[in-house]
């Protein structure tokens, strides 16, 4: 007679975690403590890949009227599809990776490598299978950076012939997705083909690194690099065009008095900002007069710079930086902005903007 194995309430084993207090801990023990966390993570995680393994060998999504198990997962436990993806595939990948499931298990490997090993199973089952024992050792000792290096090194020197079609694979599988998000803040996660991939990295070290930063710069390299994104594209915009056609700019177009007022929000193509965002960035832009009736205009006026080039110049050699308290970020990647709006009646002289 068959019979379900007991439910088990795994939540009384997480308060010894939570009994004791860090503070005065020697730095050995907290040292200690992270490690032994960190495996422990690994554990616990490497049993929910057990649990998921079940639940697709058992069919439970189905009995459950779940299109998939990743639907499944979905709703149990309230992450989103990708990542619902992404733990399933990894759960499925340890059934045919015996060396590397008894590593996860015992908190050898953390999740982030087991899913790089899995990558590379993925790839060439049959050598994987006879060199996994060795990858998983060296999975357990060489830094997260360095692991990518070796399994790639792996590869090239098992198949030569595979190495090249993954490297073209590698470019059918480039993609960016961009978008806003409802905070506000606009959302990228993509990937890159190695060739690309070492073009923008290159790129944006040219902006975020080094010689690019002053020496009291505050920035997080994060922010660094965020800025110097939106400095690439800038140039982008601002670099000659072909012949007869307009530089590609982003266009907001807001009535005269919406402008004037002091609260707001416009849309734009990456979201919502605030009519005082739409004012600050008037202050340094190509304005272009137009009257409509209703959506349709009926007049256009000639464009013109708010900011004249010869004043930008003055700007950069009085200010050198931002001006905003707390940012450094170097004059030449700033707008200039006027302390009174310009919308408002601001005067265009050395003495009311500023960097």
């Amino acid at each position: 007679m068959n019979s379900e194995a007991p439910t088990v309430d795994l939540a009384v084993l997480v308060p010894s975690l939570f009994g004791f207090p860090l503070e005065g801990m020697a730095a050995a023990g907290l040292a200690d403590g992270v490690r032994q966390l960190d495996s422990l993570e690994a554990q616990v995680v490497a049993r929910r890949a057990e649990y998921l393994a079940q639940a697709e060998r058992a069919g439970v999504a189905r009995q459950g009227g779940y299109g998939s198990t990743t639907g499944w997962l979905m709703a149990v436990s309230g992450d989103p599809a990708a990542v619902c993806r992404s733990r399933l595939a990894v759960a499925t990948a340890l059934e045919e990776m015996p060396e590397t499931k008894a590593a996860f298990a015992s908190g050898e490997v953390s999740e982030s490598r087991v899913r790089l090993l899995a990558q590379a199973q993925a790839l060439a089952p049959d050598q994987f299978a006879h060199d996994e024992a060795a990858l998983v050792a060296q999975a357990a000792v060489v830094s997260a950076t360095r692991l990518p290096q070796v399994l790639a090194q792996w590869r090239r020197t098992t198949d030569p012939a595979g190495a090249v079609a993954d490297a073209e694979r590698l470019h059918t599988l480039r993609a960016l997705h961009i978008s806003p998000a409802w905070s506000g803040l606009v959302h990228l996660d993509g990937d890159l083909d190695p060739e690309g991939g070492s073009m923008v990295l290159a790129a944006l070290r040219s902006l975020s690194e080094g010689a690019a930063l002053e020496a009291n710069d505050c920035r997080t390299p994060a922010q660094c690099r965020a800025d110097a994104l939106i400095e690439i594209c800038r140039r982008h915009l601002n670099a000659a065009s072909p012949k007869g056609s307009q530089r590609p700019h982003v266009t907001v177009t807001i009535g005269w008095d919406a402008l004037q007022q002091d609260h707001g929000v416009v849309d734009v193509e990456g979201g919502p900002v605030s009519a005082e965002t739409v004012r600050r960035l008037a202050c340094d832009a190509t304005l272009i007069p137009m009257i409509l009736d209703g959506a349709e205009p009926i007049a256009v006026g000639s464009s013109r710079r708010v900011i004249p080039p010869a004043l930008r110049r003055a700007l950069e050699v009085r200010d050198h930086h931002c001006s905003h308290p707390g940012c450094d970020t170097p004059a030449r990647w700033c707008d200039a902005h006027h302390l009174q709006h310009w919308a408002q009646g601001g005067t265009t002289t050395l003495n009311n903007p500023r960097g």
